[in-house]
């Protein structure tokens, strides 16, 4: 540690992301740490990489514990993309079936006329 003026309430030394702390000023002017709890991120969509909504953030055993309803939306790619990029997936599938579908008919339409 950089500052040797506090003393790390925990067995760990090291800089690690679950030992960040801050420095606090007490009443007796001593200086003390209080140990800050890490920030959890939102879940974000995997195409657009925005937030999901309707998701409660993961944390490690408490979102183990959620029940199925609270981890993800009752829909294709429910948890994993946003409802914008599952509409422009479905709509994307849906455009190369009728390309195909159009292609097949012109080459039967082409065999008729010939």
């Amino acid at each position: 540690m950089k500052d040797r003026r506090v003393i790390l309430r925990r067995h760990c030394p090291f800089s690690t992301r679950k030992n960040s702390f801050k420095k606090v000023k007490t009443p007796g002017n001593k200086i003390k740490i209080q140990y800050l709890n890490k920030k959890i991120s939102k879940v974000f969509c995997a195409e657009s990489k925005k937030k999901l909504n309707g998701i409660s953030s993961p944390q490690s055993l408490g979102f183990m514990r959620l029940c199925k309803r609270k981890k993800r939306i009752s829909r294709i790619y429910g948890g994993c993309l946003s409802a914008n990029s599952t509409k422009e997936r479905i709509i994307k599938s849906f455009l190369l079936d009728e390309k195909k579908l159009v292609k097949k008919y012109n080459k039967e339409k082409k065999k008729t006329a010939s």
